[in-house]
């Protein structure tokens, strides 16, 4: 068997779901942050490989990458204006930039097969309470995220004819 998977009987199993679960709610603030650090980069990866393989050719799916590239570019300057030009003082971190890149590329995700809701929709709300969680944002500058990456996304992924271009 694998590595760090050991076989247990089914009786067994609880008591080592248990354990697991206990070490990693003992995980420290450093550990933490590494963690929501690492959740936007590894899904633009997924992401961008899931956007290759589910287009029958290379010339739609390099059109779909553009086009969420320029949602992404467009969400982090409007994610970012406030921080840039002090427009809301009270909220210098609304809406939260990790939250929004975050529901743009989960955005571009549902365009390709609305499954992927199934888990980005649960990723979206660990990762949220994790942003709460350390401290980085409040859940007001969550909520702003879905308000500015869903309808940017959307409106970048919209063809001449007026669809949304899916495969």
């Amino acid at each position: 068997m694998w590595k760090g998977f050991p076989t247990v009987s089914l009786a067994e199993f609880p008591a080592v779901v248990a354990t697991r679960i206990e070490k990693f709610a003992r995980m420290t603030h450093h550990q933490w942050d590494f963690l929501a650090d690492a959740v936007n980069p590894v899904l633009l990866c997924v992401f961008l490989a899931a956007g290759m393989a589910r287009f029958p050719s290379f010339k739609r799916a390099q059109a779909f990458l553009i086009r969420t590239g320029v949602a992404v570019l467009l969400t982090y300057v409007f994610a970012h204006l406030n921080r840039w030009m002090h427009l809301w003082r009270d909220h210098p971190g609304f809406p939260s930039g990790h939250m929004t890149f975050f529901l743009t590329v989960a955005t571009a995700f549902f365009l390709l097969d609305r499954r992927s809701a199934l888990f980005t929709v649960p990723l979206a709300m660990l990762y949220g309470g994790l942003i709460v969680f350390l401290g980085f944002h409040s859940w007001l500058d969550l909520l702003g995220a879905p308000l500015l990456a869903v309808p940017v996304t959307l409106l970048c992924h919209r063809d001449d004819s007026g669809r949304n271009g899916n495969p």
